[in-house]
């Protein structure tokens, strides 16, 4: 299926999102403000690990965002669902 690696990329732009995020700051100094041990923040940010929802929300905390923000990252959404829309659509045609 086309869209099978579309979890890895998304997974991919928000590691990347909470490395811009971190900036300069150290993972221990993050650590120290939430409930997630530095070296668990150091593997979301690295995409190492997939993650509970609490940890993302401690990991904003830790880096005083919103947890909105972790997610704020550049990927058509909208045109991703229309693709699998359309791919779901085609697949039930062809099993008529």
């Amino acid at each position: 299926m086309k869209n099978e690696n579309k979890t890895k990329e998304i997974k991919e732009l928000i590691a990347q999102k909470v490395k811009s995020l971190k900036g300069e700051t150290a993972y221990a100094k993050i650590a120290a403000k939430c409930e997630i041990h530095s070296g668990k923040i150091s593997n979301i940010a690295n995409n190492k690990i997939d993650c509970q929802l609490s940890s993302l929300i401690e990991l904003a905390k830790g880096l005083r965002v919103h947890p909105r923000e972790l997610f704020n990252i550049d990927f058509d959404f909208e045109t991703y669902y229309h693709e699998l829309d359309s791919t779901n659509s085609s697949e039930k045609n062809n099993d008529l």
